[in-house]
């Protein structure tokens, strides 16, 4: 998206606009005796991450990891979600944002989701009594590309 800045001489002279994302969080406990979910908002995915990704700006991040039986598995899914979303893979490259890198994106997502599946089956500390949902955002450029998947 471009916006015409006033001062600028001539009016075919783009300036960039990327807007910026803002969020906010809230939890709430309701009629149980701990809370058992978990959350995660990053605003500003591409400075969090710097050179581990390279996506068109702005570049958000959004989970909630709904817990059950127990806090562990949500608190186990937010703890390693940036690692198992970001870091450790291959996170797919792009200026912009088009059909192949969305095709590459939500494919890359799913492995990452089935990984955290196994590694949080695998991982002892996690009472196998707790299990978690977890619902996800990606938002990427300045139209708003966003990819919701479930594990």
């Amino acid at each position: 998206m471009y916006v015409y800045a006033k001062d600028v001489k001539s009016p075919e002279t783009p300036v960039l606009f990327v807007p910026s994302i803002r969020s906010g969080g809230f939890a709430d406990i309701g009629p149980r005796r701990y809370m058992e979910d978990e959350h995660i908002r990053i605003d500003d995915l591409s400075a969090h991450l710097g050179s581990l990704i390279t996506v068109p700006e702005p570049c958000a991040f959004y989970g909630v990891f709904d817990g059950h039986g127990g806090p562990e598995a949500a608190a186990y899914a937010r703890k390693h979600a940036m690692r198992f979303f970001f870091e450790d893979g291959d996170f797919p490259r792009a200026s912009e944002v088009n059909d192949a890198f969305v095709l590459d994106v939500e494919n890359y997502l799913r492995k990452a989701f089935l990984l955290a599946d196994m590694a949080l089956a695998e991982d002892s500390s996690v009472s196998s009594s707790s299990g978690t949902t977890a619902l996800t955002a990606l938002v990427v450029g300045s139209g708003i590309n966003s990819m919701w998947m479930s594990l």
